[in-house]
């Protein structure tokens, strides 16, 4: 499913670039996770971590699948910008909408467990 497949719509260049961001953005979730954990911290930490764990675990798994969000609404191809065939958008579609739900799923997932834990 999220694997590297003949449908992509970034080059390496951007997979790379996605990769490195999505890391900085779970490391920033990982240590505010645990300063909440540790601290005791207020309830409206609790959505700024999800959404910055949603964030890079949805730019990691664009950079795996080789399919950006964002290029796949518009219909666009980051590696050379032209408009793609019909059936290449719906397979581009479904993979993104196959991104957000695994992400939303695992920022949801670290969001109770640090709820939990607190």
């Amino acid at each position: 499913m999220l694997r590297e497949s003949e449908f992509a719509n970034i080059g390496t260049k951007e997979a790379a670039r996605l990769r490195t961001t999505g890391l900085v953005g779970l490391a920033c979730a990982m240590a505010l996770g645990m300063a909440t954990i540790y601290y005791q911290l207020a309830w409206w930490v609790r959505p700024v971590l999800f959404f910055t764990f949603w964030s890079g675990a949805a730019l990691l798994l664009q950079a795996k699948a080789h399919t950006s969000i964002v290029l796949a609404a518009r219909r666009l191809r980051r590696i050379d910008g032209r408009e793609e065939p019909e059936l290449y958008v719906i397979t581009l579609r479904e993979q993104a909408r196959l991104i957000q739900k695994r992400s939303l799923f695992v920022a949801a997932l670290v969001v109770t467990v640090v709820t939990m834990c607190s």
